[in-house]
């Protein structure tokens, strides 16, 4: 059993791939087994920030923590408030982030599943 609490854990400020704008903040915790890596951050975007379009090799489960964001794929963009879960399937390009006339932060807990070899792939916007 490995237990990781996010309020202890470190905070920092990255230049993840996906992000446009200003870096993420974000705490996490990872783990492996049978091939599949597990991955679980808690993400924020300042107004105004959001990903690029990608997709992941494996499902990304987004469980909204605070405030308002807009996600999207390329069929269509949902409003999305603190309590929402939302599922990517594995391949499926899409994006998340807070929209440019928010009036605060907008904060994410993600959980990837994936193959242990799988790579992000990162689209350009439409």
């Amino acid at each position: 059993m490995d237990v990781t609490s996010l309020q202890s854990a470190d905070t920092e400020e990255t230049d993840h791939p996906v992000q446009v704008g200003t870096p993420l903040l974000s705490e996490g915790v990872e783990s492996a087994f049978d091939g599949v890596s597990v991955d679980a951050a808690e993400v924020t975007f300042r107004p105004g920030e959001r990903t690029k379009f990608h997709a992941h090799a494996g499902v990304q489960i987004l469980y909204v923590t605070e405030g308002t964001g807009t996600i999207g794929n390329r069929e269509e963009e949902r409003e999305v408030s603190e309590g929402d879960l939302v599922v990517f399937e594995p391949g499926e390009e899409h994006w998340h982030g807070a929209s440019e006339d928010a009036d605060s932060a907008f904060s994410h807990v993600y959980f990837l599943a994936e193959p242990e070899d799988g790579e992000l792939a990162i689209q350009e916007a439409p």
